[in-house]
C-alpha cells in the first residue's frame, strides 16, 4: 500500500483515538481479530487547481470491526469527536512516526461522518483536498534583447499628445468654409 504521508498521519490519529484496535491495510482475513479498523486505499479524483498547482481530492471510507454495532459505532464516534475537538486537523507525523513541527504541519479534513453500514461494522468517512505543485521545467529567463533594423526607436522615447491632437484638429476644420459672424449668412 502506498502510504503518503497525510495518509499515514491520518491512520495514525485514527488508531490513536479508536484506543489503537488491530490495523489492517489490505483484505481482512477470515479470522481477523477485533476490535479492528479496516483502511481500504481511498479513492481519488484530481483537478486543475492555480497555473502552478493541482488537487487531488481523497475520499476514504474506513470501516471498523466490533463485537456489536454499538461498539464499532462507539469506536467511529470516538474517532470522529476527536477530528472536530481539533477543528478537523490531523497534525502530519514524519516517517520515524513523530510530529512535524513548524508551517504546514497539519491536514485539514473536510466534516468527517460515521455511519453504520453492517452488524458490528461502522464506516468513518474522511474527505481532504491535497494540493501539489505541477513538475516543470525551470525556463531561462530572457534578460536582454535586441531588434534588428530597428530605424526609428526615437519615436517611441517621447510622445507629444497635444502637437498631434492640434495638427488633426487643423487638418479636419480646414476643408470647411469659415463661419461669418457679422450676421451674413455664407
Amino acid at each position: 500500500m502506498l502510504l503518503e504521508q497525510e495518509i499515514a498521519s491520518i491512520m495514525a490519529f485514527a488508531l490513536e483515538h479508536a484506543d489503537s484496535p488491530s490495523p489492517y491495510y489490505y483484505d481482512v482475513p477470515e479470522d481477523f481479530r477485533y476490535p479492528a479498523m479496516y483502511f481500504p486505499q481511498p479513492e481519488i479524483t484530481t483537478a486543475g487547481e492555480t497555473f502552478r498547482t493541482y488537487a487531488m481530492r481523497y475520499s476514504w471510507y474506513i470501516n471498523i470491526f466490533h463485537k456489536t454495532t454499538e461498539d464499532a459505532y462507539a469506536l467511529a464516534w470516538k474517532v470522529l469527536t476527536a477530528l472536530k475537538q481539533r477543528r478537523n486537523l490531523v497534525p502530519l507525523i514524519n516517517e520515524d512516526g513523530e510530529k512535524v513541527t513548524g508551517h504546514g504541519n497539519k491536514v485539514r479534513l473536510d466534516d468527517p461522518s460515521a455511519k453504520v453500514v453492517d452488524v458490528g461494522v461502522a464506516q468513518l468517512t474522511l474527505e481532504w483536498t491535497s494540493r501539489r505543485p505541477y513538475s516543470y521545467d525551470e525556463a531561462e529567463k530572457m534578460v536582454e534583447w535586441e531588434v534588428n533594423e530597428w530605424t526609428h526607436p526615437d519615436i517611441y522615447n517621447t510622445v507629444d499628445v497635444a502637437a498631434a491632437f492640434e495638427t488633426a484638429v487643423q487638418m479636419c476644420v480646414s476643408d470647411y468654409p469659415k463661419p461669418d459672424y457679422a450676421g451674413e449668412a455664407p
